[in-house]
């Protein structure tokens, strides 16, 4: 991959161990590094046959804009999971804002602009990519894939539309950066979850522009529904009322619990649920917070409340994780 800049030129982009990065990281993937007084650039990259998978990770100190090029693929799908930026594909789409739990899915023929300000937390950014040859097997079930296709064999600029992901979009990004196996396992359970990645892009995609028997939305309702999610995700201890939220994102109840679910395919408390659990799970296996400590971070008063609901949604005890690790 070249990174270029118009402030900077060419940027020179070095190998690194990934064992000195903190965070969520990309198993088995090449990890490389540029520094400069804008900021750092981490990239991982793991390239397979059908797909590839790249792992941004921009600490930016000021504004910058950089020019990332890779080689042709048929579709790329890019998730942004920390932050926001100004994004432009190719020379003739126009700039857009993307924001923290939207994706875009584009021909990845053409260079990618991004545009990022500086922050206090890390930009993060994951990227799929697909070759012809794996899209043509689901053409049947998704015929808009037929475009990517074209424009892919036209070496065309598709221009570039934001949707919003859904927990199970995320909980597939989640499992490939947490992907315990050896180089080995790794292989398999990459090619399964890429495809399942790919599956429930397409599907949310689709679901989004089709908006079949489904309420419309404006623009501005969108917004308030992922703000709705951002509030979720934001103090995960608190359980606010669907008139509490409803009233902070200025949008009427029945348009906040039909829309949250239209767009997410999961009610706001369910969302909140998945969002400990998960929370929970990454700070067992990742930590060494006694349980109880886990438990309160995540808003439960009562140990035992929080292992019911533990087994629940995964079918171990926390325990069990914690013993695994």
């Amino acid at each position: 991959m070249l990174i270029t800049s118009p402030e900077y030129g060419s940027l020179i982009l070095r190998a690194a161990d990934a064992g000195d990065l903190q965070g969520p990281l990309l198993p088995g993937s090449k990890t490389f590094i540029c520094e400069q007084d804008f900021g750092s650039v981490i990239l991982q990259k793991f390239d397979a046959k059908g797909y590839s998978l790249r792992y941004f990770i921009l600490n930016l100190v000021k504004q910058v804009t950089l020019v990332f090029t890779d080689s042709p693929t048929a579709m790329r799908v890019k998730l942004f999971l920390e932050n926001a930026l100004s994004i432009k594909v190719g020379s003739n789409t126009t700039r857009q804002i993307i924001k923290q739990g939207q994706f875009i899915v584009y021909s990845g023929t053409e260079d990618c602009t991004v545009t990022g300000l500086a922050t206090k937390t890390d930009l993060r950014i994951f990227e799929a990519s697909y070759s012809a040859e794996s899209l043509r097997d689901l053409l049947e079930a998704f015929p808009s894939i037929s475009g990517y296709l074209e424009e892919y064999s036209m070496q065309g600029s598709p221009g570039i539309h934001p949707y919003y992901d859904t927990p199970a979009i995320r909980q597939v990004v989640t499992d490939l950066l947490r992907s315990p196996y050896d180089e080995t396992l790794r292989k398999v359970y990459f090619e399964n979850k890429v495809n399942d990645f790919l599956f429930e892009v397409l599907a949310q995609s689709s679901k989004q522009a089709g908006n079949v028997d489904k309420i419309n939305l404006s623009p501005d309702e969108l917004s308030a529904i992922n703000a709705a999610r951002e509030i979720i995700e934001s103090d995960l201890t608190q359980h606010l009322s669907i008139i509490e939220i409803s009233r902070l994102v200025q949008l009427n109840e029945y348009k906040l619990k039909k829309g949250f679910k239209q767009v997410f395919r999961i009610g706001l408390f369910e969302y909140l649920l998945r969002s400990r659990m998960n929370e929970a799970h990454q700070l067992i296996a990742e930590t060494t917070k006694p349980l109880k400590e886990i438990a309160a971070i995540i808003g439960y008063d009562h140990l035992s409340n929080f292992g019911t609901a533990f087994v629940k949604h995964f079918g171990y005890t926390p325990a069990t994780l914690r013993n695994k690790k």
